[in-house]
């Protein structure tokens, strides 16, 4: 695979945001380069089933969406500066998971603003409908996420434009949630 743009894989979905696929080592340093100027950036990750591998990384700005093939890399290093940059604010669902399947490779979180947490703080732990992303989408949002990809088999290659639209989605709502929680957090 080469870096490129994606195009949404299913009829009437359509993204917000522009998505790139990262899978060169000079793209990852490029996206690196200029996610190292944002304030705030969002985070998902896709594993094997076993929760054991990194497959993908997903990232969103207020501008575009990329998803990473680690696969296709040799070095994460760029990647892991960006998220133990302080100054960078990393918005993450369930941040115990990313942390925990990062921490594995060396790579230390910081500055991490959690919907999952947020969530139960401000709705309560024990809310109809629990507090999954796709719940939390939901009731915030207005938005029905399409879950069925999340226990793809993320390991295997050529991904689906399916599975990378699924990965460039998760990401891509961390940022309107945050949004909407720092309006009621202000």
């Amino acid at each position: 695979m080469s870096d490129s743009v994606l195009q949404p894989g299913r009829p009437g979905f359509t993204f917000r945001r522009p998505v790139r696929l990262v899978s060169t080592q000079a793209g990852l340093e490029e996206l690196c380069r200029e996610l190292l100027a944002e304030e705030i950036i969002a985070l998902d990750v896709e594993t094997t089933l076993d929760w054991g591998t990194l497959c993908l990384a997903q990232v969103a700005t207020g501008d575009y969406n990329a998803v990473i093939d680690v696969f296709e890399l040799d070095d994460l290093t760029p990647l892991f500066l960006v998220l133990e940059d302080p100054s960078i604010g990393i918005i993450i669902h369930n941040a115990r998971f990313e942390q925990s399947i990062l921490g594995k490779l060396g790579c230390r979180i910081t500055s991490v603003f959690d919907t999952l947490t947020i969530s139960r703080r401000l709705r309560g732990y024990r809310i109809p409908g629990g507090h999954s992303l796709g719940a939390v989408c939901r009731r915030e949002l207005a938005i029905e996420l399409d879950k069925s990809y999340q226990t793809s088999d993320w390991s295997r290659r050529p991904l689906s434009n399916a599975q990378l639209n699924y990965a460039a989605l998760d990401a891509e709502v961390l940022i309107d949630l945050h949004r909407n929680f720092q309006g009621e957090m202000d």
